[in-house]
């Protein structure tokens, strides 16, 4: 797939920006600058304004991510559950710094609402999900990927 493919199965219309930003991040694990270029031509509109829908949505990369991701959510049922107590240990064990992008091997992101208030604090490690974490079963998690 490449994706000057991907472009062409949406309408050059501005409409579908984001959905074609989303493909393409889904084919290439994320939107890097040549894509984004590519975008911009093909509906005619500003790199910026590419760059600008893509940085703005959690769904789309703007950098080639590391192998290891995760996410918890510090939506307002989440932070009343301890959220902040999981990213703190998480920061702990692998000695890492939420939103730093310094490790090569491991990205710390703390999001907005993942719409799973009720289970939360909820993790989100490489696409799996995670519900009800504790600082406890951090490691339990993580020794699953590390």
């Amino acid at each position: 797939m490449t994706v000057e493919k991907i472009l062409l199965e949406f309408d050059p219309e501005q409409k579908n920006l984001l959905p074609a930003l989303k493909k393409i991040n889904a084919a290439f694990g994320y939107v890097g600058e040549e894509e984004a270029r590519k975008a911009a031509d093909y509906f005619s509109v500003p790199f910026s304004k590419v760059y600008e829908t893509a940085s703005f949505y959690d769904l789309v990369k703007t950098k080639k991510q590391p192998n290891l991701v995760i996410q918890v959510c510090s939506g307002a049922n989440c932070a009343v559950k301890n959220s902040f107590k999981v990213i703190r240990e998480i920061e702990s064990q692998l000695r890492i710094k939420a939103g730093d992008d310094f490790n090569p091997k491991v990205k710390l992101e703390i999001i907005s609402c993942l719409g799973q208030c009720g289970q939360g604090p909820v993790m989100v490690v490489n696409g799996n999900v995670f519900a009800r974490v504790t600082p406890s079963s951090v490691d339990d998690i993580l020794r699953n990927y590390i």
